[in-house]
């Protein structure tokens, strides 16, 4: 069975700068990398093609531009999931991908997909947005079953059976493949490649592609702001004990407890 893993192309959000004074995100500084929860996907299926047998393809659409920089930012994080096991990549980008919403990259995702893979991975939501639309939307697109948050994965024949992780209870559900399924991070633990798989992943296959938008976005991003948040500068003073009880009364009076 062939599976698709999306990876997608996240800001680190840890390296982000922000003007505080105008609250700008200098995006174009930042640098990007595969998300973690891309690498339990990207685990998951590995774990599924040893069980299984077939192939599990990495597939990525940059949005975050086509420069220099990006594309070697891009290639870097697919050979991260090429390391831990995944047989080739698939990494699509160009003009116009930065301006995609996820009605567009859903499109010319499906695209890619359809009658290519059985088994479509995908995070729960990405590093630096966490949206979460992008797989569902996909699902739709693709005209397959879609079963976000899932914490267990076994493939039963024709069918997949998921435990998924809601509020305050575990659902189990079987759907009939092909499908879309989210994981969480609670779902594995992904490996740390070796040396030696570094260096074997640089070998896989890495079939580039040229971003076609399939249609026009239905939304359009203006600007990026971090929100300007005001701190209220409370010193609580005093012994442990006098402190605790202030710091508790501050609390209440603020609706905290």
């Amino acid at each position: 069975m062939d599976i698709a893993v999306l990876v997608k192309q996240s800001l680190d959000v840890q390296e982000l700068r922000v003007d505080q004074d105008t609250g700008k995100i200098y995006i174009e500084d930042a640098p990007t990398k595969a998300g973690d929860i891309e690498l339990n996907a990207t685990e998951e299926a590995v774990r599924l093609k040893e069980k299984l047998g077939g192939k599990a393809i990495a597939i990525m659409l940059s949005t975050w531009g086509s420069s220099g920089k990006r594309q070697k930012e891009a290639r870097e994080a697919l050979t991260r999931v090429l390391a831990m096991g995944l047989d080739g990549a698939v990494l699509i980008m160009g003009e116009g991908a930065e301006k995609g919403d996820t009605y567009v990259i859903a499109k010319a995702l499906a695209g890619e997909i359809r009658d290519k893979f059985r088994l479509v991975l995908a995070a729960e939501g990405s590093e630096d947005n966490f949206s979460g639309l992008l797989p569902a939307r996909l699902a739709a697109e693709l005209g397959w079953p879609y079963v976000a948050y899932a914490t267990a994965i076994e493939v039963e024949g024709d069918y997949v059976k998921v435990t998924r992780s809601l509020e305050d209870f575990e659902e189990v559900v079987k759907v009939k493949l092909p499908a879309v399924i989210s994981v969480t991070q609670e779902i594995n633990k992904p490996r740390v490649p070796k040396l030696v798989e570094i260096v074997k992943a640089k070998k896989k296959p890495m079939d580039q592609k040229d971003f076609s938008p399939p249609v026009e976005p239905k939304l359009v991003i203006r600007e990026l702001k971090v929100p300007k948040v005001e701190r209220k500068q409370i010193v609580i003073e005093g012994d442990v004990e006098e402190a605790a009880e202030k710091l508790i009364q501050a609390l209440k009076e603020e609706g905290v407890l």
